[in-house]
């Protein structure tokens, strides 16, 4: 019977055949080396709209990483830990600066709403400067974090 054979030796991917620790620290491995790659990428770049996309792909890479090396914890300890605690404390300024790309965006939408109903911008203009200043305060700090970061997300070898 079909069902029996399939039954008696399922037709598993590879991973599917290692023990559970070995598979889920490869991908845990593959998950930070995307991190890696993502986080230098968006650090290369001029700072601008390119910048932004990209350091926001990096903060949705972070996230990912994070929940993947939590649910992998109770299986890989510590390192799985230190790896969640890694990525979180990337994610976090990545966030911000996303935060104030978003607020950026609608401080200008604003802005040019209130320019074309005759009313002062000025209010919208200011708010729009300590947005961009607190942007420039956190991706100005991103390297020396991705400098402590960096060496344990990058793959070895």
């Amino acid at each position: 019977n079909t069902l029996e054979a399939t039954l008696a030796d399922p037709p598993l991917r590879k991973a599917a055949r290692r023990k559970p620790e070995k598979a889920l620290a490869k991908a845990l491995r593959k998950e930070s080396g995307r991190l890696a790659r993502r986080v230098e990428r968006a650090l290369a770049l001029e700072s601008g709209p390119e910048r932004d996309t990209a350091l926001h792909e990096a903060r949705k890479k972070a996230k990912r990483t994070r929940y993947a090396a939590e649910a992998a914890r109770s299986a890989l300890g510590k390192k799985a830990r230190r790896l969640a605690d890694d990525a979180k404390s990337l994610q976090r300024p990545l966030g911000e600066h996303q935060d104030s790309v978003m607020a950026r965006q609608a401080l200008r939408s604003l802005a040019q709403d209130a320019g074309k109903a005759g009313e002062s911008q000025f209010t919208w203009g200011v708010l729009y400067g300590r947005e961009e200043k607190a942007a420039a305060l956190t991706e100005a700090a991103l390297p020396a974090r991705w400098a402590d970061i960096g060496p344990r997300l990058r793959p070895k070898g």
